[in-house]
């Protein structure tokens, strides 16, 4: 499930990308057999995709799942009405009910230890689906059908993680109209076969406008590891402590000089048992488990909807 030449991929293990790239996958990468736009738009043209893993969305406003299903089920006339009228349609969590990208998305896991979704977008020519925003984790965007024009910013905040610093929240809303202000850092019209390296952070313009065929890519996202994620797991591990699992009396938290000796006490349980944790055995557990987690689901930190819109949201 080969997406990079050996030597790139080599050179992405040890110095992760910073900046946009385009690259294109080996010759012989089974990726090419395997992942194209007639599996992406069989889906819609026979309604096995799930319909609950669909937006259907043009400038930013997502239509009620109503208008594309019958019967609670995705309905293909109607998911093609709307592509008609130039609605992209977004397919989430494809690593959940595809197998073929399932694959991709756990070779992609084993070989880095970083989690991994992938989603779909089929925009029309002449489209576009979502407006300015960055994203929270690397994506690696798979182009086979069509081309997109992508415009990309220079990130406006440092390292946005998780909830952290994203496009649709303060510091991240206030910034995006002042950087679409201005001219793009780079500008990319991905063809059919490209992949684009788009690091976390780089805040992005993709849309169809000016093309003659429809687009079809599958974004990975890969999920980095960070001292957060290291954190976050020991923490849990050292729940195994009896003592910071006793419970505090309800006079020891509502009284702020005692709720005071209580975080300081759980502090110092917690920084003791750190002290003297092997972090080697640590270290074989966290390896294992970065590498086998169960792939995480698609989330959005795309610009929320106007309040004057009256359409469903797109997260």
């Amino acid at each position: 499930m080969t997406l990079f030449h050996e030597v790139t991929a080599s050179e992405m293990m040890t110095a992760w990308p910073t900046e946009p790239a385009l690259h294109q996958p080996p010759d012989d990468s089974s990726v090419l057999s395997v992942l194209n736009a007639e599996l992406i738009n069989g889906y819609l043209g026979t309604g096995t995709a799930p319909a609950e893993q669909l937006i259907v969305i043009k400038d930013g406003a997502a239509l009620h799942s109503r208008a594309y299903t019958t019967d609670g089920y995705l309905d293909p006339d109607k998911v093609a009405k709307w592509r008609g009228r130039g609605y992209t349609v977004q397919l989430r969590n494809l690593h959940r009910w595809c197998p073929s990208v399932h694959a991709i998305c756990s070779a992609i896991q084993n070989e880095t230890g970083y989690g991994c979704y992938a989603t779909g977008f089929v925009t029309p020519a002449g489209g576009q689906g979502l407006y300015h925003h960055w994203d929270q984790n690397m994506g690696l965007i798979y182009q086979m059908a069509g081309r997109k024009t992508w415009q990309i910013w220079a990130p406006g905040v440092e390292e946005p993680h998780n909830g952290q610093f994203a496009s649709n929240t303060s510091p991240g809303s206030d910034l995006i109209d002042r950087m679409r202000s201005m001219h793009p850092d780079f500008e990319f019209d991905l063809v059919p076969g490209q992949i684009l390296v788009l690091p976390r952070g780089w805040m992005h313009n993709p849309h169809a406008r000016g093309q003659t065929e429809d687009s079809v890519h599958v974004t990975f996202v890969v999920r980095e590891l960070t001292g957060y994620w290291i954190a976050g797991k020991l923490a849990q591990a050292a729940l195994a402590s009896t003592p910071l699992r006793r419970v505090i009396p309800p006079a020891s938290v509502v009284d702020p000089v005692a709720f005071a000796g209580q975080v300081a006490g759980a502090r110092d349980l917690l920084t003791q048992w750190l002290a003297d944790a092997d972090v080697n055995v640590l270290a074989v557990e966290l390896l294992q488990a970065a590498r086998t987690e169960p792939n995480v689901d698609y989330t959005s930190h795309a610009p929320r909807p106007r309040p004057t819109d009256r359409h469903q949201s797109a997260r």
